[in-house]
């Protein structure tokens, strides 16, 4: 078995500028052959329409590959709930507005009357629907679920044990104030 490598390279002969050469090395022999220009050109020509020809199905698969891809990329912002509500963006399905919204940012924060020192501050929020009539309560515990408040006096809103006031932004749970906001004058 021969084992020989082709080496292309450009050198000049005593008194031929013109020509370029091929080094043929076999078994650790080497032999030096003249070519001409043509030659050349016509083996760089093979080798560009080569690299040509095996680039023209790289599309398809390409195209496969892209399909693929968005099929298994998730979602930006991460899971949703049953809803479609983008959870890691802090999204949370309103029964009063109808869609998914942030609560930090429609709602009115409620912050609890009694802190211990050291405690972090989990605060309540209400939402109040397009004609005022009803308000979506979303305490801080951890069973997700909503309670709507019915309008019952000037804006006061109650249900079950259940009572806010909208004029002083209190928030009452058996007749006692639990949650108070900022009043907006």
């Amino acid at each position: 078995m021969t084992i020989f490598t082709v080496h292309l390279i450009f050198f000049k002969q005593r008194d031929q500028f013109d020509k370029y050469g091929i080094f043929i090395a076999v078994q650790n022999k080497t032999y030096k052959k003249p070519i001409k220009m043509k030659k050349i050109a016509f083996l760089a020509l093979c080798v560009i329409l080569f690299a040509g020809c095996n680039n023209a199905q790289q599309p398809k698969s390409a195209e496969k590959t892209d399909s693929l891809a968005k099929e298994e990329t998730p979602s930006i912002g991460g899971d949703k709930d049953e809803h479609g509500c983008l959870v890691g963006a802090g999204q949370t399905w309103s029964e009063v507005k109808q869609g998914c919204i942030q609560v930090f940012n429609v709602g009115t924060r409620l912050n609890p009357v009694d802190v211990k020192e050291g405690d972090a501050i989990i605060s309540a929020f209400v939402v109040a629907n397009d004609d005022k009539s009803k308000m979506e309560l979303f305490l801080p515990d951890d069973n997700k679920t909503t309670i709507i408040l019915d309008k019952t006096e000037n804006n006061t809103y109650q249900k079950d044990t259940y009572k806010y006031d909208a004029d002083k932004s209190d928030l009452y749970v058996n007749g006692a104030v639990k949650y108070k906001g900022e009043v907006k004058k």
